[in-house]
């Protein structure tokens, strides 16, 4: 398993998503993750939840992450908004590691690193 496979497992993502790039530096006690999305993806609609929603323009984000054991941990990633296609307008979508109870758990941790070990 790669580290970016591991890390993709490790925050939940949909296959929508991927991690590109882990870069850790343990002189700063760092993790930094990039994240971003296939060229052609749709999306669901914010507003209406329709799928099929085509990026329109996306922005550059970052998030600070929980610690990913005594690293300070960072998500960078591209957020597109999309234009649903039934009229509601150009919405930014909603990302899944950006949600009620996302935060990487030790049992999540268990988990990948399990499954990291039998590969």
């Amino acid at each position: 398993m790669s580290t970016e496979s591991l890390f993709a497992k490790a925050l939940g993502l949909c296959s929508q998503w991927g991690v590109m790039e882990v870069v850790f530096c343990p002189e700063e006690k760092r993790l930094d993750s990039t994240i971003n999305f296939p060229r052609g993806s749709t999306f669901t609609c914010p507003v209406c939840g329709v799928p099929g929603a085509k990026p329109y323009d996306s922005n550059d984000e970052t998030w600070r992450h929980l610690n990913f054991f005594q690293y300070t941990t960072y998500l960078h990633a591209r957020v597109p908004r999309v234009k649903c296609p039934q009229g509601c307008g150009i919405k930014k979508v909603e990302v899944p590691w950006v949600r009620p109870g996302s935060g990487l758990t030790l049992r999540t941790v268990v988990d990948v690193l399990k499954e990291a070990i039998s590969d």
